[in-house]
C-alpha cells in the first residue's frame, strides 16, 4: 500500500514537506457555496493550514438509493476551492459526526431498521435523547448496519479518492467520531445486539449471555472492559473499510470527547486504527487544570503525535456558556480571553497540534470565530497572533525542557468495578463527570469503595506531582515494560485490586532496577477480575502513605524524592507568601503557597535553545509570580508587552485561572 500522508512526531508528513497541524473547523454543507471561497481564505490570511470538515451521511445521502453532492453539498467543489486557498483539508465522515446534527448525522432511513438499532439489556433499542429529536442508536456490531456504512464509504471515496494528497488537498481522514457507545456507558445499558453478543462471546471467550446486572462482580468488570474491544474492533472495521473505498495509504485519526481520560483506551484504539487518538475539549476555567492532565494522558499515551482534535470556540446553544455569557461580552458577563487560556492549557500539556471547532460560523453553534461572509469576529482576535508565533518558534519541532522523569499510570482495575457498581445505572460516567458529582466520577454513585479512593489517588497523585513542580506523564496501565522503564519513576496507585499484566511489568521494571517502582496506598490481594492475587510485588518497591490523601503537601514533598532536584532555570521560584489550604487540596492543616498554583513549561527547539514558555494558574485570584529564566526578554505575542529577565528572574503577572505564552527574544 502506497503511503500518501502520515502523522509523524511534528504534525503531518505530505509528499517531503511537514505539514503542521493547525486546523479550524468549516462545515461546507452549512455555508452558501457562493460565500467558501471568502471563508476559506479568511482562515488561510489567519494562519491555519487546514480546513477540517465532517461529511454527514445523513447530508449527503437523505434517502435510500438516493445521493446528493450537489450545491451546497458539492464535496468535490468545496476540496477544490479549499486547495486553491492554500489550505490542505481533512475530512471526516463518519459513520457518526454529531455536529448538533438530527441523529448525530446519520440517515433516519438507516436507523429505522430493527437489525441496525442497538440493544439494552432488556432487549428494547437504545434512544439517544438529544436535539431536536430523540433516536435509535445503531449497533457498531450489527453486520446489518457495517454494510450500510460500507456502502457510504463507497460513495465518500468515488469523490475524494482523486482528491487524496499529495497530488490533492485531502490529507487526513477521521475514522468516526467520540467512540463512547454514544455517551451511554453505563455498564449494563448496551449494547446487547446478536451481533454485540457473538463478539462479547469470541473476546472473553465465555459462554452464554454476557451479564445485565453485577451480582456476578468477575463477569460484569470484564464486561465494562469489553466495551473498550468493541471499539476497537468496530473502529479496525471502519478503517478497513475505508481503505476498500480508495482511501488508503492517508493518515487516520480518532477523537474521544469531552471527559476524564480514564474512561478511554487510548493505546487500543491507535492500534485499531492505525493512528492518533486526540482529545476533545471545551471546558471552563475551573476545570483547566483537568484539561491540563487529559493532555499530559493524550501525550503519554497518543502515537505518534498528541493532538486536541476539537478545541472549542463558541459552544452549542442548549447548554449554558462555558464563560457565562456570549463570546467578546467583556467580564463579569463574559470571558474574552477564556478561548485562547484553554488552548494554551493544552499547549503547555503536550499537545503538538489542534482543531480550533468552529472556525467558520455555521446554524446550532454560536461564537464561531469567521462570520459565513469571511470576517473574523472581535472575540477571536487571539487566532492570528497565535498562530503567527507558533510558526515563528516552528512550534511542532520544539519539545519540553526537562523530559518528564515521572510516569503516573492510570490504574483502571478498580475504576471498572465503579461503573459496574453504579446505583443509577445506567447513567453514564461521562454525565456524571460533566455535571461534578464528585471527586470520584461515577464511582461516587457506586458501591465499591476501591474504586472511589482510586480515582481520588490518581488526582492527589497528580496534583502533587505538580505542587512539586515535577514534569510526568499519565500512561495507560497497559504500557510496555520498556516504556515504563525509560522514567526515573513508576507510580501506579492501587487498592485491593491490580492488573495481573500491569503487576507483571511493574515487577520486571522493579527487579532489574530499570525504574523506581511506587504502588499504594493499598496492597493488592486481588486482580482485574477481584480474583486472589497470590503474587507479592517485589519488597523494593515503594508504598504511598495512607495518609497522604489529606496531606498534598507532605504528598509533594514525598515525591519530589523521587527525582533529582529541577535545574533552576525555567521553574517558578518559591515564596513565603501563603494561602490557607483549599477543601480541594486536602484536610491536613497545612499551607499551600499560592505561587505555586503557578507552572510553567519551557520548550526548546533541536538545537536546545528555549524559544517559548507557557505560565498557567490555577489560583482563583491573580498573582505575580517570578520565573528563574535563562533569557534576556520575554515577549507577550498578544498584548505586545516585554518582560526584561533581570538577574535571571523575570516577574509574571498572572490573572485568575490564566494561561499566558511569552516568546523569548
Amino acid at each position: 500500500m502506497i503511503t500518501r500522508t502520515a502523522f509523524t512526531a511534528t504534525g503531518l508528513r505530505v509528499g517531503d514537506r511537514e505539514l503542521p497541524f493547525y486546523a479550524g473547523a468549516m462545515h461546507y454543507w452549512r455555508v452558501p457555496r457562493a460565500r467558501w471561497s471568502a471563508c476559506l481564505r479568511a482562515m488561510h490570511d489567519t494562519g491555519f493550514t487546514i480546513v477540517e470538515t465532517y461529511v454527514p451521511w445523513r447530508v449527503h445521502a437523505p434517502a435510500a438509493n438516493r445521493l446528493d453532492f450537489t450545491g451546497d453539498r458539492d464535496l468535490a467543489g468545496f476540496l477544490d476551492m479549499a486547495e486553491a486557498a492554500g489550505l490542505a483539508v481533512v475530512i471526516r465522515p463518519g459513520p457518526h459526526v454529531n455536529a448538533e446534527l438530527t441523529s448525530f448525522g446519520m440517515p433516519d432511513w438507516v436507523l429505522a431498521e430493527p437489525a441496525c438499532q442497538a440493544r439494552t439489556a432488556r432487549g428494547t433499542p437504545a434512544w439517544m435523547p438529544t436535539p431536536p429529536r430523540a433516536w435509535p442508536i445503531p449497533s457498531y456490531a450489527s453486520a446489518a448496519f457495517r454494510a450500510h456504512v460500507a456502502s457510504w464509504f463507497a460513495a465518500v471515496g468515488d469523490i475524494v479518492a482523486p482528491k487524496l494528497a499529495p497530488d490533492g488537498p485531502v490529507v487526513a481522514i477521521g475514522v468516526d467520531n467520540e467512540a463512547q457507545m454514544f455517551f451511554r456507558l453505563g455498564a449494563f445499558d448496551l449494547d446487547y445486539h446478536p451481533d454485540a453478543v457473538a463478539w462479547w462471546r469470541e473476546s472473553s471467550g465465555l459462554d452464554g449471555e454476557p451479564p445485565r446486572d453485577a451480582s456476578d462482580p468477575a463477569r460484569a468488570a470484564l464486561w465494562v472492559r469489553f466495551k473498550d474491544d468493541y471499539l476497537a474492533r468496530a473502529l479496525g472495521e471502519f478503517s478497513r473499510m475505508l481503505d476498500a473505498a480508495g482511501l488508503a495509504g492517508v493518515a487516520r485519526f480518532h477523537n474521544f470527547p469531552p471527559g476524564h481520560h480514564g474512561l478511554y483506551d487510548i493505546r487500543k484504539l491507535q492500534a485499531a486504527i492505525g493512528g492518533p487518538v486526540g482529545i476533545d475539549a471545551y471546558s471552563p476555567r475551573s476545570a483547566f487544570p483537568e484539561i491540563r492532565r487529559r493532555a499530559l494522558a493524550c501525550t503519554g499515551n497518543a502515537a505518534p503525535i498528541p493532538i486536541a482534535f476539537e478545541v472549542g470556540v463558541g459552544f452549542f446553544p442548549w447548554f449554558p456558556p462555558l464563560d457565562g455569557g456570549s463570546p467578546g461580552t467583556p467580564p463579569p458577563d463574559g470571558d474574552v480571553t477564556r478561548e485562547r487560556d484553554h488552548l494554551l492549557t493544552l499547549l503547555a500539556g503536550g499537545i503538538r497540534g489542534f482543531n480550533l471547532f468552529m472556525a467558520v460560523e455555521r446554524d446550532r453553534y454560536y461564537g464561531a470565530a469567521i462570520a459565513r461572509d469571511g470576517r473574523v469576529e472581535a472575540h477571536a482576535a487571539w487566532i492570528k497572533p497565535l498562530l503567527a508565533a507558533l510558526a515563528e518558534v516552528d512550534w511542532p519541532s520544539l519539545r519540553r525542557v526537562g523530559a518528564p522523569a515521572i510516569a503516573l499510570v492510570d490504574c483502571k482495575a478498580d475504576a471498572r468495578f465503579g461503573i459496574a457498581t453504579n446505583l443509577l445505572d445506567p447513567m453514564t460516567p461521562a454525565l456524571v463527570d460533566a455535571l461534578g458529582l464528585g471527586p470520584a466520577g461515577v464511582a461516587e454513585l457506586g458501591s465499591d469503595a476501591g474504586a472511589i479512593a482510586a480515582r481520588r489517588w490518581q488526582t492527589a497523585v497528580a496534583r502533587a506531582l505538580e505542587l512539586a513542580q515535577l514534569p510526568y506523564a499519565i500512561v495507560d496501565e497497559a504500557t510496555p515494560e520498556d516504556e515504563l522503564a525509560s522514567y526515573r519513576a513508576v507510580i501506579a496507585p492501587t487498592g485491593d485490586r491490580i492488573d495481573r499484566g500491569l503487576a507483571q511489568r511493574l515487577r520486571a521494571v522493579a527487579e532489574h532496577k530499570k525504574a523506581i517502582v511506587v504502588i499504594g496506598p493499598g496492597t493488592p490481594t486481588k486482580d482485574e477480575l477481584d480474583q486472589p492475587f497470590p503474587d507479592a510485588l517485589p519488597r523494593r518497591v515503594g508504598r504511598l502513605r495512607e495518609g497522604s490523601l489529606d496531606d498534598l503537601a507532605g504528598l509533594a514533598a514525598d515525591l519530589a524524592k523521587l527525582a533529582p532536584p529541577a535545574d533552576d532555570a525555567w521553574q517558578i521560584e518559591r515564596s513565603g507568601v501563603a494561602g490557607p489550604r483549599s477543601p480541594a487540596e486536602g484536610r491536613g492543616g497545612g499551607q499551600i503557597e499560592r505561587v505555586n498554583e503557578v507552572r510553567v513549561a519551557a520548550f526548546a527547539d533541536p538545537s536546545g535553545k528555549v524559544r517559548a514558555v507557557i505560565a498557567t494558574s490555577d489560583a482563583p485570584r491573580a498573582v505575580t509570580a517570578t520565573l528563574l529564566a535563562d533569557a534576556t526578554v520575554l515577549r507577550d505575542p498578544f498584548t505586545g508587552e516585554r518582560i526584561r529577565v533581570d538577574a535571571g528572574r523575570a516577574t509574571i503577572a498572572m490573572p485568575p485561572r490564566a494561561a499566558r505564552l511569552l516568546i523569548v527574544d
